[in-house]
């Protein structure tokens, strides 16, 4: 069945993890018929855990897409990873919906990355509804969840339902919109009925509380409501809708997914009140190379872009898209703007988790999935071929834990690149790097847990023995002072000769320049035409180093004279003389290692902060200070030596009982001496021997 654009919603459901959005998800899609009934995740049979890995382990490790129809709509449903090192497939989730779900534990209120992803979703300034899950636990507070939640984000926080006891006590969820309660059902339906009379009095202040922020939504219903003082119900509906639309306002709604409590009120909530894709607005690129907003309409060209790839060993590789203007039709011809040429898209599928259903075309808005196209990835465009456009890519985090692997068995080396390659492709925050400094294959990931998934995955599957150890740090060379020198090429073996003198001045330049090569010569003493060869020369001495063989950085080179011979100059010649140049004035201009250094932000309960700053000044890290989040949650920010950081993902969960987080990305190289220059310079000799 089709949809239109104004009949679509899509999800994504975040959360801190063991919130229950897997379990969420299945009574979502057991209450709309999409499913016959709700599996528990301990069954390793839900509809989104469906890979090996995520049934070992009883998480979500990738993001999976499945829909539901309620009342005429269909709703997407994008089930993301709760744990930190799967922050990738949360960021494109959030790019994917319209709306943003939190799941938050009715026992444990704001966590870490309840905090992060809110972050988040504000970046996207995206409409969003808390779901308060759990609210049969023992410690269950509905009440002290809504202030915690006020006190952390500084939003409005307004009830859409409210729960018929906590705890043990719990019977199920009052719907202020239908004015209905909700009994815990025992098949996983929820029937309405007339409220009980002991919930009728706070039923009616949570609806007064509803109406007017309903009517601060809309300037025509806010009239309505002064002369009325009061709201119908179709512009409650509508107040609701403008307001969570322009983020005034964030609707909470409360329940216990594992019985299905409160999945008809967030289900209600969802068709009538959160916005449909028609009218979002995208960046895009077109054919001019403008940066231009390209609007979510099903009559504009077609164009889609590609959020998600997985390869799957039965249906090759799967492109998880979202039509994003005009119709998208099955086997029609497109422009790939990937590798810009025209290309026929074939079949088009929608799924439930793992399970796909052919379809004959996708509207602006809606999402799918293509088969088998091998020349596009995530973040791929597809566009109509006389309207070329290219989506702007998603910004993802980057990765913050790092190993070097090599196979064991030298032969298979080549199986495992091709083998980390497709992980790749598939997880962009996964990320393979050869270092020719360091001749070691190193892989990056969000953290050990995401880094082992993909290398177990791996092992598993090709049957390969892995070798993994700390990378070496990729340091960087550069002088501290002016200095010149001269050196002169000669060489005569029979025939012609080899002849070059080239005399240099060299001086430091400012972080992040690299090299800037000028030629100072005024007389004509060298000739022009050999340049190219001296600063080819100069190149390849700067990338082989001087005090541990790693590259040069940030010098200028002036080339001040020199001498050349009728018969026996040539660029080779003056290429040798200007790298035997620069190393003799390397030498008398104070040469120092460059080490990397990176921003840290460490996420983590007030009770640890006193142990991580005295780990942080134990690693050399400068704190750039701290920022209490709410909620006993403490950003601390730092500059930390990137060599510092080699196992800090794991020195970190063992120091916080595995509560905290952080996020790491490069910033400067910084100058070291002494012993710890000393070290590295060692290391680098040995490791050449």
């Amino acid at each position: 069945m089709s949809f239109s654009t104004d009949a679509i919603r899509n999800v994504a459901l975040a959360g801190h993890g063991s919130t229950g959005k897997t379990t969420l998800l299945e009574n979502i899609l057991a209450a709309s018929g999409a499913i016959a009934k709700a599996e528990l995740v301990s069954s390793g049979k839900t509809v989104s855990d469906y890979t090996p890995e995520e049934k070992e382990r009883g998480i979500s490790v990738h993001t999976s897409l499945s829909n539901a129809e309620w009342k005429s709509t269909k709703i997407n449903l994008l089930d993301t990873p709760g744990a930190s090192d799967f922050v990738g497939e949360v960021v494109a989730a959030f790019r994917t919906a319209e709306t943003g779900i939190m799941v938050v534990g009715a026992d444990t209120g704001v966590q870490i990355e309840t905090i992060k992803l809110w972050r988040r979703l504000n970046v996207r300034e995206m409409p969003r509804i808390v779901f308060i899950n759990k609210m049969d636990k023992e410690r269950a507070d509905f009440s002290k969840v809504l202030e915690d939640l006020s006190s952390q984000f500084k939003y409005p926080f307004i009830p859409v339902n409210f729960p018929m006891g906590e705890g043990a006590e719990f019977k199920g969820v009052v719907d202020l919109i239908t004015n209905k309660a909700y009994s815990t059902p025992g098949d996983g339906k929820e029937k309405g009925e007339a409220v009980p009379a002991d919930y009728t009095e706070k039923a009616e202040e949570y609806k007064v509380a509803l109406i007017e922020t309903a009517a601060e939504g809309d300037d025509t219903i806010l009239e309505k409501y002064f002369e009325d003082g009061t709201l119908m119900d179709e512009d409650l509906a509508t107040g609701l809708k403008a307001g969570i639309a322009q983020n005034r306002f964030v609707p909470v709604i409360c329940g216990n997914a594992e019985t299905g409590s409160g999945i008809a009120s967030l289900l209600d909530f969802i068709v009538t009140s959160c916005p449909s894709p028609l009218g979002f607005n995208e960046k895009a690129i077109n054919s001019k190379g403008e940066e231009i907003l390209v609007p979510i309409d099903p009559k504009g060209s077609p164009a889609l872009m590609v959020f998600k790839t997985t390869i799957d060993q039965f249906s090759g590789k799967l492109s998880f898209f979202k039509a994003m203007s005009g119709i998208i039709h099955a086997d029609t011809e497109m422009y790939n703007m990937e590798i810009d040429k025209k290309e026929k898209i074939g079949k088009i599928y929608t799924c439930e988790g793992k399970n796909i259903s052919e379809r004959k075309e996708v509207t602006a808005g809606d999402l799918a999935i293509l088969s088998k196209m091998e020349h596009i990835d995530t973040n791929g465009s597809f566009a109509s071929i006389d309207n070329q456009i290219s989506y702007i890519p998603l910004k993802l985090p980057q990765p913050v834990h790092s190993v070097a692997v090599n196979a064991i068995v030298k032969k298979e080396e080549d199986k495992l690149n091709q083998a980390l390659h497709r992980a790749a492709e598939e997880d962009l925050t996964f990320q393979i790097n050869f270092n020719k400094e360091t001749k070691e294959t190193v892989v990056s990931a969000m953290g050990e847990l995401h880094l082992n998934i993909i290398l177990d995955k791996i092992k598993d599957k090709q049957k390969i023995q892995i070798e993994t150890r700390v990378p070496r740090v990729a340091y960087r060379e550069t002088i501290t002072k002016t200095a010149d020198a001269e050196y002169t090429h000669k060489k005569q073996s029979g025939g012609h000769g080899q002849y070059g003198r080239v005399v240099m001045a060299i001086s430091p330049l400012p972080r992040g320049e690299q090299m800037k090569f000028e030629n100072a010569i005024k007389g004509g003493s060298i000739s022009k035409g050999y340049m190219p060869g001296i600063e080819k020369g100069i190149v390849e001495a700067m990338e082989e180093g001087f005090l541990a063989g790693y590259p040069l950085v940030d010098i200028g080179t002036r080339i001040v004279d020199g001498k050349e011979h009728p018969v026996d100059s040539s660029e080779m010649a003056f290429k040798l003389a200007g790298k035997g140049a620069l190393k003799i004035a390397v030498e008398k201009a104070r040469p120092v290692l460059l080490e990397p250094v990176v921003n840290l932000s460490v996420f983590t309960d007030e009770q640890y902060v006193g142990d991580i700053l005295s780990d942080l000044s134990s690693r050399r890290g400068r704190v750039l200070g701290q920022e209490a989040l709410g909620g006993g949650i403490t950003e601390i920010d730092a500059q930390v030596p990137q060599a510092e950081m080699l196992r800090y993902s794991i020195d970190l969960r063992s120091i916080t009982s595995g509560t905290a987080s952080f996020e790491m990305e490069f910033d400067h190289y910084d100058p070291i001496s002494g012993k710890i220059a000393e070290a590295v310079i060692a290391a680098s000799k040995a490791n050449e021997d």
